[in-house]
């Protein structure tokens, strides 16, 4: 996806590395996020920020440069194939955000035809990669991954960044419990979203954030967060996530929403929460 910020980012890396001759490639990579999980069920997309990352084949030298914090990392390929990498993550700091990090650069160096050597836990990216970006929504159900449409046109996806969510530790029954119903609630949410239905979607959503709080520990300010969104006029669905709560908002009335959400959960967790965009 080419934006002004990827415009940027290119300039950025000629001024670092020269314009020398040499095809420069791209690659971008949504961080993924989770809309429901279940015990053998998993429902996630590729979300609008994430890394994007230009590189140029060089000698045996393979240079990954941070344009945000000018940290260089050099590893030598050994075989007269190296690179010269520069990406830029668009939010630092969410969950997945290194592993996505890592497995741009790799996907980037693979279309170089220098890969194979970075390594991480990259399986959620590259899930939701090749299968949940663009209008897609990953969908596994036990067996093989499958794409079904998320037809969010008219819709926000927000983040509200709390700064913790949860408490002690579940017992093992609760899980299950849980674990069952966001099985089933996944495969209704990915029927709806088959059927262009994302409202389906949406109230499953709210109904695994209701068994959450119901079965598993949720912090206070989860809660809170969870509360203000509910109370907000455009927001349809909210739910806790690993970087704090997701929230699917009016596309027209995502401003309004985030304003009067940041003022409400000030309110009662005595500090404003960040909120993002992320799609």
């Amino acid at each position: 996806m080419y934006t002004e910020k990827s415009v940027e980012l290119k300039s950025d890396f000629y001024s670092r590395y020269g314009t020398s001759s040499g095809v420069l490639y791209f690659e971008r990579v949504g961080l993924p996020f989770v809309f429901l999980r279940g015990a053998k069920s998993v429902l996630a997309f590729s979300a609008a920020c994430g890394v994007r990352a230009y590189g140029r084949r060089c000698g045996d030298v393979i240079k990954v440069l941070d344009a945000d914090s000018n940290v260089c990392d050099v590893r030598f390929a050994g075989s007269g194939e190296g690179a010269q990498i520069l990406y830029k993550t668009d939010i630092a700091g969410f969950g997945k955000s290194g592993e996505t990090v890592s497995y741009a650069v790799r996907k980037l160096m693979a279309r170089m035809g220098v890969g194979g050597r970075f390594s991480a836990d990259e399986s959620a990216c590259a899930f939701c990669d090749a299968y949940g970006s663009g209008g897609w929504c990953a969908y596994l159900d036990g067996g093989r991954p499958v794409s079904v449409p998320l037809p969010l046109t008219d819709h926000n996806i927000i983040v509200i960044r709390v700064r913790k969510n949860g408490g002690r530790r579940a017992d093992a029954e609760s899980v299950s419990c849980f674990e069952a119903g966001e099985d089933r609630r996944a495969e209704a949410a990915a029927a709806g979203l088959r059927d262009c239905r994302p409202e389906i979607l949406f109230n499953m959503m709210n109904e695994s954030q209701n068994a959450l709080e119901r079965l598993l520990p949720v912090s206070s300010e989860a809660r809170a967060a969870v509360a203000a969104a509910r109370e907000t006029d455009g927001v349809r669905a909210a739910r806790i996530c690993g970087s704090g709560v997701m929230c699917v908002t009016d596309k027209e009335k995502t401003d309004s929403a985030v304003h009067m959400i940041r003022e409400r959960f000030g309110r009662e967790a005595g500090y404003y929460a960040g909120i993002v965009v992320i799609k």
